[in-house]
């Protein structure tokens, strides 16, 4: 056996994909009872979830989980085969697979910009290149975004509705899209994490689309962020690279049984979502009350903007309620992204708060 000794002066460096990439920092929060509006979690799910906690054997925690039965829920509900539902790791495991999935050397992914960051990430991380079309308020730029696509785009990626701006792409330009993206032989990759709270969702209409995927969550209006259950709905044959691709067992016994619960209990669901549209009404109007421009948002959120973001943000904490800031670097800075609390007490305290801090 022959051993390769590296000189002292040798440095362990990552791969070039890596080299430069920042880890992704969640919010951190100092103080216990903070309110936490800067992360678009959905409100705590109903005590009885508890109830399904405690039922869960310890036998059960000594084999690797099944998630089959959530698969042929969620594709009863949709009216589909089991084989087209991909239970992941939360919504972002879903994306990174379709970018490793479709994407190589040579291959370009075409998105919207500003969006949810990671996607780009994933991209980058799958060895494949990334155009940016942008778009930050008003209608969505179909015709630049349709024209981007060329037979080297193999995979397009649009956020509906759009993390951080709200906004929402209307389905007869997702269509438009996918039918572009046919012509050169791309994936559409639709990000739907917040499409619960939007006016409409198109997920049934285009189910039968051959080339699109859409990713949704159980992050945001069924409020499991803790338990990173997301899942992709795709044509079986995109589905079954969604599976080589990922790990086998991406989601545990116990997060899957809760998220069956959840998706379950429909009226539970329907109600914090129809209390979460009412108020981020009500947020928009007491933002312009305050002097804010805050914009249109189909999402659990409102983004704003402020005169003075870091004092509002600073002034917020104090009081107990994080909102989301933006870096000097991002052309966000600007702004502030708050989170639509969907408790009627929560809601209140930060009404008054940001009308104390208008005063």
């Amino acid at each position: 056996m022959s051993y390769v000794y590296l000189p002292n002066n040798s440095i362990v460096s990552p791969a070039r994909r890596v080299s430069g990439l920042n880890p992704y920092r969640p919010p951190r929060h100092d103080r216990q009872d903070m309110m936490r509006l800067d992360a678009n979690e959905g409100a705590p799910p109903s005590p009885q979830i508890c109830a399904v906690l405690r039922s869960i054997t310890a036998e059960a925690l000594c084999r690797y989980p099944d998630a089959s039965t959530l698969e042929s829920a969620i594709a009863t509900s949709w009216g589909i085969t089991p084989e087209r539902v991909v239970v992941t790791n939360g919504g972002d495991d879903a994306i990174d697979r379709v970018c490793r999935a479709v994407l190589e050397p040579g291959r370009t992914m075409l998105l919207h910009t500003p969006t949810f960051k990671m996607i780009e990430r994933y991209a980058h991380l799958a060895y494949g290149s990334v155009r940016l079309i942008s778009w930050f308020d008003g209608s969505f730029p179909t015709e630049q975004f349709i024209a981007a696509i060329d037979f080297g785009t193999r995979l397009i990626a649009i956020v509906s509705p759009n993390n951080p701006t709200g906004g929402v792409v209307p389905l007869e330009v997702i269509t438009a899209v996918a039918a572009a993206a046919k012509q050169v032989g791309a994936v559409v990759l639709l990000d739907f994490a917040y499409v619960e709270f939007a006016d409409h969702d198109p997920t049934a209409v285009l189910l039968d689309a051959g080339n699109i995927v859409i990713v949704r969550t159980f992050s945001k209006a069924l409020g499991l962020a803790g338990l990173r259950v997301g899942y992709a709905i795709a044509p079986p044959k995109i589905a079954s690279w969604l599976r080589a691709v990922g790990g086998p067992y991406p989601v545990t016994c116990v997060s899957l049984k809760l998220a069956e619960e959840m998706f379950a209990n429909i009226e539970l669901r329907s109600s914090f979502i129809t209390v979460v549209q009412q108020q981020r009404d009500e947020l928009v109007t007491t933002l312009q009350e305050c002097g804010a421009m805050p914009m249109p948002s189909q999402a659990n959120f409102v983004i704003a903007r402020f005169d003075d973001v870091a004092a509002l943000q600073q002034r917020l904490s104090e009081t107990g309620i994080a909102v989301r800031g933006f870096g000097s670097d991002s052309g966000l800075s600007e702004y502030l992204r708050i989170t639509v609390p969907g408790d009627k007490q929560l809601f209140g305290k930060l009404q008054l708060a940001l009308r104390g801090c208008a005063e």
